[in-house]
C-alpha cells in the first residue's frame, strides 16, 4: 500500500467517503475503486481491529440460515463462502464440521437430511472455478458409531448418529482483512488508519464529506466527498447522530476464545448450556470455541473488558457443548470480544441481525450519506458491490459490474512461492533457511518479495527476531513502510499473525518494539507504553 498520508485525503472532492476499516468499510473501498470511483477511507483505530479481528475465523455457507427456512440467506452465503474461495485461495483450506443427530424435531436425522438435500441443491454450483483443494464435498450423515469416535464426549442419549458438512477456515484471517486494504489501494482507493470523522461537512441540507482528526498527530482536515458511506461496526450508530439520523442501532456482545487445549483437525458444534449452538475449531492446533453471545443488547462503541464472571460462565457454557475438553480459565489464552448489529428476540433475548442493512439517509432527512450495517464477514464482499450499486445511483454514475467475485486479491493468490522467495534471495544475494522460507510464505504468499529484499538491506532484519523461532525484522520492517502499522499492537496481533493464538511471549515482543521503534521513532517511553498495549490486550480477569 502507498504510504499513510492523511493529508492527501483532503485533497479535491472523491466520488466515495468510507468511514470503518473493518472487512465491510474495506470490501466498499475496494468494490467502489475497481469500479472506477475515486475513493478515500479512513478509520479511527487500525484496519480490521474491531468486530473483523473477533471472529471464529470461519467461512460458512448458510446451514444455519436453512433451519430457519431462510433459503434467501442460505443462497447469499453459499455465494459469497465460493467468492471467498476463489478470490483468496492461499488463505482458506476446507473444514469439516459434525454435529450429532438425536430424536427431535430439528435435530432428527430426516430433517438434517433434508436440509442437506436443499443445501447441495442451493450449492450445487459451489465448487465451480475453484481450485481443487478448494473444491467441497457433498455433506453426509454418519453413523452412531463413528459419530462417537469422531466426536468425545458428545452427547451419547438418544444420540442417532451425526451429520458432517464442509465449510472454509481462514488460514491467516488478518492477511484477509489486509488484503481488502490492498486491494482497495491497488484500485486507486486512498486509505489511512488512526483518523477519526469528528463532523459532517454540509452542502445546503446534504452531507458533502467529514471534518477527521489524525489521532497520531491531533492535525484536523476537511475530506469532501460526493457521498459519505457509514461502515462503522459499533459506531454505526454514533456516526449516524453525527449526519443528523435518530436511528437505533442495538448490538450484542459476541465472544470466541483461543485456548491452550489441543484439538483435532475436525469442528464440532454442539449447545451450549445456554442452548445457543457452540462450535469447536482447529486453530493452529489449538481449540478455538464460539460464538457466545450476550441475552441483553447493549449500546457504545468500546467493546468492555471481560469480566471474571462472563468467563467463568463461556466455559461452562462450553464444557456442556464440548465435555471431553475439561476446560478451564487457565486454558484461556485469548478472549475474541466484539459488538454485532442485533434485534430483540423471543422472550427479548438479544439475537444476530438476520440480514445486512443497507440504509440511503436521504430518505431520512440527509442526502449525501449512506449507512451499511454488516452482520457476516463470509458476506462482505456480496454486500460491499450491492452498496456500491447503490452508491453509484445516488451519484448518478455509469459504472461497470463488480468483479471483486473473482478477481484475485493482492497476496491472497495459489502459486510457487518457495520457488519465488528462493530465487529472490538469490536475487539479492542470501541463502535463506528452509525454515525462515516456510514461514515467509506462509504468512505473506507473494508478499515474501519485499520483506526478503529488505532482508538484504540489513543483517539484523534478516537475522530471526528470537533464538529458534523463524520470524524476522524484515517483517516488522514491511508492514511499517507498506501496509500502514503504526502501534506494536499493529505488528504483533494484526499483520505477522505473531499473535494470534496468545500472547507470544516477552521476547518476541521486546524484540519487535526494538525494530519498530527504530523506525517510527519511539523513544523509551512510548516503546514501554507500546509493550504494555500489547500486554493489556492479553490480559485476563
Amino acid at each position: 500500500m502507498r504510504p499513510r498520508d492523511p493529508a492527501a485525503l483532503a485533497e479535491g472532492v472523491h466520488d466515495v467517503l468510507v468511514i470503518g476499516g473493518g472487512v465491510y468499510g474495506l470490501a466498499v473501498a475496494a468494490d467502489a475503486a475497481s469500479r472506477g470511483l475515486s475513493v478515500a477511507l479512513i478509520d479511527a483505530g487500525d484496519f480490521g481491529a474491531a468486530t473483523s479481528f473477533n471472529h471464529q475465523k470461519t467461512v460458512h455457507g448458510g446451514l444455519r440460515a436453512l433451519q430457519k427456512l431462510r433459503i434467501d440467506r442460505a443462497r447469499e452465503s453459499i455465494r459469497e463462502r465460493r467468492a471467498l474461495a476463489r478470490i483468496a485461495p492461499r488463505l482458506l483450506r476446507t473444514l469439516p464440521f459434525i454435529v450429532g443427530t438425536y430424536r427431535s424435531v430439528l435435530e432428527n436425522r430426516l430433517a438434517i437430511r433434508a436440509a442437506f438435500q436443499i443445501d447441495k441443491w442451493l450449492g450445487r454450483r459451489r465448487n465451480e472455478g475453484l481450485e481443487p483443494e478448494l473444491r467441497l464435498p457433498d455433506p453426509r450423515l454418519e453413523s452412531r458409531a463413528a459419530t462417537l469416535k469422531l466426536f468425545p464426549g458428545i452427547r451419547a442419549q438418544g444420540l442417532t448418529g451425526g451429520a458432517m458438512w464442509y465449510d472454509y477456515q481462514m488460514v491467516e484471517a488478518e492477511r484477509l482483512t489486509i488484503a481488502f486494504a490492498e486491494a482497495a489501494d491497488a484500485a486507486g482507493g486512498r486509505l489511512a488508519n488512526y483518523v477519526e470523522a469528528i463532523a459532517p461537512l454540509r452542502q445546503d441540507r446534504s452531507v458533502a464529506g467529514m471534518r477527521v482528526r489524525d489521532h497520531l498527530t491531533g492535525a484536523e482536515y476537511d475530506v469532501r466527498a460526493r457521498l459519505t458511506i457509514n461502515a462503522g461496526g459499533p459506531r454505526a450508530g454514533e456516526l449516524m447522530r453525527l449526519f443528523g439520523v435518530q436511528r437505533d442501532v442495538p448490538l450484542l456482545l459476541a465472544m470466541n476464545v483461543v485456548t491452550s487445549r489441543p484439538s483435532s483437525d475436525l469442528a464440532m458444534a454442539a449447545p451450549g448450556g445456554d442452548g445457543r449452538m457452540l462450535t469447536l475449531v482447529p486453530w493452529r492446533g489449538r481449540a478455538l470455541i464460539g460464538t457466545g453471545q450476550s441475552d441483553d443488547l447493549r449500546s457504545g462503541t468500546a467493546t468492555p473488558a471481560v469480566t471474571r464472571a462472563e468467563l467463568d460462565a463461556f466455559v461452562a457454557s462450553a464444557n456442556t457443548a464440548f465435555p471431553a475438553l475439561r476446560l478451564t480459565t487457565g486454558d484461556i489464552r485469548l478472549v475474541h470480544r466484539g459488538l454485532v448489529p442485533a434485534t430483540r428476540g423471543r422472550g427479548g433475548r438479544a439475537e444476530l441481525l438476520p440480514a445486512p442493512l443497507i440504509l440511503d439517509h436521504a430518505e431520512d432527512g440527509a442526502p449525501g450519506a449512506m449507512s451499511v450495517i454488516g452482520v457476516k464477514y463470509t458476506t462482505a464482499r456480496g454486500v460491499a458491490a450491492s452498496v456500491v450499486t447503490r452508491a453509484a445511483k445516488r451519484l448518478d454514475k455509469r459504472i461497470p459490474p463488480s468483479q471483486t467475485g473473482h478477481r484475485i486479491l493482492p497476496g491472497a493468490g495459489i502459486a510457487d512461492h518457495e520457488a519465488l522467495s528462493v530465487e529472490t534471495a538469490r536475487a539479492v544475494g542470501l541463502e535463506l533457511a528452509p525454515p525462515i522460507i516456510r514461514h515467509l510464505i506462509g504468512v505473506y504468499g507473494d508478499r515474501c518479495v519485499p520483506i526478503i529484499r529488505l532482508m538484504a538491506d540489513r543483517t539484523d532484519w534478516r537475522m530471526p527476531l528470537v533464538g529458534g523461532q523463524p520470524q524476522v525484522g524484515a517483517e516488522v520492517i514491511h508492514t511499517i513502510r507498506n501496509e500502514m502499522a503504526r502501534t506494536l499492537a499493529d505488528i504483533v496481533i494484526r499483520r505477522t499473525q505473531i499473535g494470534s493464538t496468545g500472547h507470544p511471549g516477552a521476547a518476541i515482543v521486546d524484540a519487535i518494539a526494538t525494530v519498530a521503534g527504530e523506525e517510527l521513532g519511539w523513544d523509551a517511553d512510548r516503546r514501554a507504553e507500546e509493550i504494555a498495549a500489547v500486554d493489556a490486550f492479553y490480559a485476563l480477569p
